[in-house]
């Protein structure tokens, strides 16, 4: 996490931590991502925003 604005601390803990979660399981079987664009996707950032989410 780079940066965070809202929220107490915890909230941002587990903001970050569904996050960190959520791509860990999209990429438990890899990404197809073309390594002829590998400089394009080197690096991603990733924003995440619970303004919309609630509660279930």
């Amino acid at each position: 996490m780079i940066d965070s604005s809202g929220g107490s601390d915890a909230s941002v803990g587990q903001a970050f931590e569904a996050g960190r979660r959520a791509i860990l399981r999209c990429g438990a079987n890899g990404f197809n991502l073309p390594p002829e664009k590998y400089d394009q996707w080197q690096t991603i950032e990733m924003v995440f925003n619970p303004e919309q989410m609630r509660l279930r």
